[in-house]
């Protein structure tokens, strides 16, 4: 087998099934039905086991223990107009994906009684627990929305009531690392690998939630959550050796899941006369602090052979890149909500919420593509008692749905010789979501 032929194959382990995204999918595609309806505005809204993200502080506002299972679909319809005729980058586009969640709520009883509330929730993709992807700085691609979806997710908070009407929480998100490594032992005279061994791990990573959620009067709600910045990271170190006279070493890694720090502050309010309860959300996201998402690669030729015929500094191969800054900016996302009890048994929701891009204009070198979002949201809640008589308190039907509308953005690109040449993006992401939940 050919030097060529080997450096091939290793790349092609290296990147095989590997597409960077960034932001939380949360964030991007809201947490339960009742949450997508009114376009995420929960920051003191949340009353179940979506607080658990929203707001740890709120999981003692219900004052009941509660059980749930969701699913979400999100179906993103994006474009990407090219105005080169045979582009030599390929544009990636972001898949349909289905995910379920399973919420509890646990209020505790005694001397805890309505004063502490533990929540856990847990997200599950239908595909794949966890994938990533390594998407070319070059290649156009939706970098907010990639393979956003197919990553578990799990929550867990706890929350006080420290006096009445003030509680607060904290709570940690988890997510997973992929690193492992892989070694290929070549008999070149028989043309095949005497050896293969690859070790691959999934290593958890932790981040924090922190909650306050104050209830001055009866039927207002004040809400502020801190979301630490998260990450997941890719690493897998391949070498491919012909005993000790010729060894190839590359070693590939990439952030391909970014969550910034998020500060968010939340108010809502009860109008008894009407049944209508009104959710106003502000966010900050400190996105100026995101690595740089693409791909680095790292690469060498070496072994005893190639250094007695002093040609080990000869042919060594370098595939350094070096790290760079995505220059990506602070945005601050503004969200409102409506929830109206219509009937004892039905409640309808609405709302509305923009999310200003955090990428610049890629007129340089990468591709990271992303648009103002404005999100319109429906939603509807159905209250009715178990017909098999299995729970004694009602059980619970949550409907939402929700458009996030990506209008067009242009950009005419400056670098000399580019191959992707000027191009225009944007389009729509649906999300419909449906949970079946009750109290206990």
């Amino acid at each position: 087998m050919s030097t060529r032929s080997t450096t091939r194959l290793a790349l092609a382990l290296l990147l095989a099934n590997a597409t960077a995204a960034s932001a939380n999918v949360y964030e991007i595609y809201g947490f339960g039905p009742r949450a997508i309806g009114m376009a995420g505005a929960m920051t003191a809204a949340a009353t179940d086991y979506t607080a658990t993200y929203y707001n740890p502080g709120a999981l003692t506002a219900d004052k009941q223990a509660r059980l749930g299972l969701s699913f979400s679909l999100n179906r993103p319809r994006l474009y990407v107009d090219r105005r080169v005729a045979d582009p030599e980058a390929a544009t990636e586009l972001p898949p349909t994906n289905l995910g379920f969640a399973v919420g509890w709520l646990y209020s505790f009883g005694g001397i805890f009684r309505d004063r502490l509330a533990l929540g856990l929730s847990f997200h599950l993709p239908s595909k794949r627990l966890a994938r990533v992807q390594a998407v070319d700085a070059n290649v156009p691609h939706f970098t907010l929305y990639q393979s956003l979806h197919d990553k578990l997710l799990l929550h867990a908070s706890v929350a006080g009531e420290i006096v009445p009407g003030l509680s607060l929480g904290a709570g940690v998100q988890v997510l997973a690392n992929l690193s492992g490594t892989a070694r290929l032992d070549l008999d070149v005279i028989d043309g095949r690998f005497e050896q293969r061994s690859v070790s691959v791990e999934l290593t958890p990573t932790v981040s924090a939630i922190v909650g306050l959620h104050l209830r001055p009067i009866e039927g207002m709600a004040i809400g502020f959550a801190w979301r630490q910045a998260n990450s997941v990271s890719f690493a897998l170190p391949v070498t491919v050796a012909e005993g000790e006279a010729l060894t190839l070493d590359f070693d590939v890694r990439q952030t391909v899941l970014y969550s910034p720090h998020q500060l968010a502050l939340g108010f809502s309010y009860l109008f008894d006369a009407l049944d209508l309860t009104v959710a106003i959300d502000a966010s900050l996201s400190l996105w100026s602090k995101a690595p740089d998402p693409s791909t680095q690669i790292r690469g060498d030729i070496g072994g005893a052979l190639l250094d007695g015929l002093g040609l080990g500094d000869a042919l060594d191969l370098s595939l350094d890149t070096p790290r760079t800054s995505p220059g990506f900016r602070d945005t601050v996302n503004v969200r409102i909500g409506f929830e109206w009890q219509a009937r004892p048994f039905l409640l309808l929701r609405t709302g509305y919420g923009f999310r200003p891009t955090p990428v610049p204009r890629q007129t340089g070198l990468s591709a990271y593509l992303d648009n103002d979002a404005h999100i319109v949201a429906l939603g509807a809640g159905f209250v009715f008692q178990d017909p098999l008589k299995v729970h004694v308190h009602p059980i619970q039907l949550d409907l939402g749905f929700m458009a996030s509308v990506l209008p067009r953005r242009t950009v005419v690109r400056d670098t000399p010789g580019d191959p992707i040449g000027d191009l225009s993006h944007g389009g729509v992401v649906w999300t419909v979501s449906a949970s079946i939940s009750h109290a206990y």
